[in-house]
């Protein structure tokens, strides 16, 4: 197994309610997938979260905040939250409802900063 498939299954393993966790290119495109949600594409969720993530870097860009680390999005049926590795690839993870979005939050933390690594 690679290095980004076990980071990625790790942080499924330790986030309860996790559905699917990928890293994704700032394009939109998964690079790699752990997980697969009944129902639901998650090479479809990354393409239209690319949009998204745009959209908030220029919101950041304009505010003079900084660079976007982070996006969570909470509907009626799942939680989806991204997490900044480098400029060019983000973390995904889908979270059923009730999943425990701070754990969340922390895996995906740790998992960018060792997969920041293995991509430069």
């Amino acid at each position: 197994m690679n290095v980004f498939a076990e980071t990625l299954r790790r942080v499924a393993s330790k986030v309860e309610g996790a559905r699917a966790v990928s890293l994704v290119g700032a394009d939109g495109i998964a690079v790699e997938t752990w997980g697969a949600p009944e129902g639901l594409s998650i090479e479809t969720v990354a393409a239209e979260i690319g949009g998204l993530l745009k959209a908030a870097r220029n919101t950041g860009s304009a505010s003079g905040e900084g660079e976007l680390r982070e996006v969570a999005t909470v509907t009626d049926g799942a939680i989806t939250l991204v997490s900044r590795v480098t400029r060019e690839y983000y973390l995904l993870l889908l979270l059923a409802r009730e999943g425990n979005l701070g754990r969340g939050r922390f895996e995906l933390r740790k998992a960018a900063a060792a997969l920041e690594k293995e991509l430069f």
